[in-house]
């Protein structure tokens, strides 16, 4: 057989008219000091809102919280705070305010912007995915229960009248916010005796406190501004910011290194310094270009034609991931990270169309999860050979926390089998309408098929694939629209509960519907808890988990980035994956 010379797939790409045409389309955008390729659009910059990982990444770059997090060293750093002290009970933090510290508008940032920040999240009306966190706090869960209850009584209120007040924000409604605003006050244990002294009481012992203060949620909002934005809805009397403000450069606020300064759905966001920002002097590039590229074969076309100096997280089940491995490139930087990749099982009773629902079956769940060869997955699929998922949480990411491995599941065909006749579905009979919903142009859809042929093949179970675009995605995701879906998890901040408190009843993140009273207990038990007791009771509720399997636990994630080291100084991967971009420097060359 005559051979041919090997040539990558992307060099042929690279050239005729296809470097021509994205030069061409490129010359149309910004150009910045730093730039770099996201694969999603973001669903949300509300720092309050935000769960995705691409979102919080631009989000810290406009929002400072009161303290910093670096993750190469899991170090706090001041941020906003210039310092804190922590009482000796551990129970009461007072944060003082550094004085520079300033908005994009030059306006100064004060202790009551982090108090109205903070509210937003412990309120139901924005529905914050994240607003559990806010619950160490004193005071704040009792303060989403009233105002959950105060919501539902205006709408019974509302429509039980003979007459309704017509308006945007009738008075009603406005009453009951301004009513919400003294209970918080009176309530919920956070204060500013003055404009640089931030007081917070706890509910509890929470020795993470300074992590979770620096996580993107306890943000900072402009209260003046996001007054002017407020809106209150007459029918339900929910307040809420109006999303426009989010995405508009023109009146969006920050306090971070970076101030929005445009934004083209799907294609970038272009953020230029803050002049303002109170480290300025010591930021190493003045704008950074975020380009939005879902497809992973125009990605490595723009990094290859010097669109971008960075692509975050180049995705691990495309082929190109594999063929960058075998290539051996020194661009090319793997890290092993604090994140899982696995499938949801819907939990619920019924399913979005009313049918009922198989996988409210542990048993169905753990037979399903049984039928999958992880390991084929990862030397097949991905051909990056990652970590098998035995646990939810990654072995070795958080000091002193054991994943109970011993308890996961493993590739077992034959009690897979025996588990769906125990369940009433001997070879697969009842199981029909399944599919496996996932994003697509994120290598997701090779997974897909090699787990949809698994189960056809060890549990006689047919099933079909949705692919769908991120947004789309996500909204099915947060509904709990879907039968068997793709997700995946990184950890905020260093503590099993970034993992674990996700798969509590009701958290905002609780993707599965999941509920179990057992792994509920041990949570709670452990807010009592400090140090190695407080591990092993977190290791017994992710054994919970395990037993139940509400997910598949596929793989853990092994990131790559593309970067060359020798033009782009101040990068460095870890393994929670955030960035400190205002320490970037780009050497460019000169012609």
């Amino acid at each position: 057989m005559k051979k041919t010379p090997k040539r990558s797939w992307w060099s042929a790409l690279l050239g005729g008219g296809c470097l021509v045409l994205l030069t061409a389309c490129g010359d149309q955008r910004p150009v910045a000091d730093f730039s770099f390729i996201s694969g999603s659009e973001h669903n949300t910059l509300d720092p309050q809102k935000m769960s995705w990982s691409h979102d919080v990444r631009v989000a810290r770059l406009l929002y400072e919280t009161l303290v910093t997090l670096d993750f190469s060293d899991l170090s706090i750093d001041p941020g906003v705070a210039e310092s804190w002290e922590v009482s000796e009970d551990g129970l009461t933090y007072t944060f003082r305010l550094r004085e520079d510290a300033k908005w994009s508008n030059g306006k100064p940032v004060v202790a009551s912007d982090f108090i109205a920040g903070w509210r937003r999240a412990m309120m139901p009306d924005e529905a914050a995915d994240y607003a559990k966190l806010m619950f160490r706090i004193k005071g704040a869960k009792a303060f989403y229960d009233y105002r959950t209850q105060q919501l539902a009584d205006y709408v019974r209120i509302k429509q039980s009248s003979a007459t309704t007040p017509t308006g945007t924000a009738s008075e009603a409604a406005r009453a009951t916010y301004e009513l919400a605003m003294d209970h918080f006050a009176d309530t919920v244990g956070v204060s500013a005796p003055d404009d640089r002294t931030l007081v917070v009481e706890l509910a509890g012992p929470c020795p993470y406190f300074l992590e979770l203060v620096a996580f993107v949620t306890f943000a900072p909002i402009p209260e003046e501004v996001i007054d002017a934005h407020l809106k209150i809805n007459d029918d339900t009397g929910m307040a809420r910011v109006d999303p426009a403000y989010w995405t508009d450069p023109a009146r969006l606020v920050g306090n971070g290194p970076y101030q929005l300064s445009q934004r083209a759905f799907r294609q970038y966001v272009f953020m230029t310094a803050n002049p303002f920002y109170w480290d300025r002097a010591a930021m190493k590039n003045g704008s950074i270009l975020e380009l939005i590229i879902s497809e992973p074969q125009t990605a490595m076309l723009a990094y290859q034609a010097g669109e971008a100096d960075l692509w975050v997280q180049v995705p691990s089940g495309s082929s190109l991931a594999a063929e960058l491995i075998r290539q051996d490139r020194p661009d090319l930087h793997r890290e092993a990270m604090a994140g899982t990749y696995f499938y949801n099982f819907n939990c619920q009773p019924k399913l979005n169309d009313g049918r009922a629902n198989p996988f409210v079956d542990p048993r169905v769940r753990r037979a399903f999860s049984m039928a999958i060869d992880r390991r084929a997955i990862v030397e097949r699929v991905t051909r990056m050979n990652q970590p098998i998922a035995l646990t939810y949480i990654p072995p070795g990411s958080i000091t002193g926390y054991t994943p109970p491995a011993q308890d996961g599941v493993t590739f077992d065909p034959d009690q897979a089998r025996k588990l769906l006749a125990e369940a009433g579905h001997p070879d697969g009979a009842g199981l029909d309408g399944l599919s496996i919903l996932y994003n697509t142009n994120a290598g997701h859809e090779n997974i897909a098929q090699a787990i949809k042929n698994m189960w056809e093949q060890h549990l006689n179970v047919s099933v079909s694939l949705e692919g769908v675009e991120v947004k789309v995605f996500s909204a099915r995701l947060k509904n709990q629209d879907f039968i068997i879906c793709r997700a995946s998890w990184f950890g905020d901040y260093p503590d099993p509960t970034t993992f674990l408190d996700k798969m509590k009843t009701g958290d905002g993140n609780n993707d599965c519907g999941w509920s179990n009273p057992r792994f509920d207990a041990l949570l709670e038990r452990a807010e009592t808890q400090s140090g190695a007791e407080r591990m092993r009771t977190l290791e017994a509720a992710e054994a919970v988990l395990l037993e139940d399997q509400p997910m598949a636990l596929l793989f853990q994630y092994e990131n790559l980035y593309l970067w060359d080291p020798a033009k782009v100084k101040g990068l460095h991967a870890n393994a929670w994956a955030r960035w400190r971009f205002e320490d970037v420097s780009v050497e460019r060359q000169t012609r």
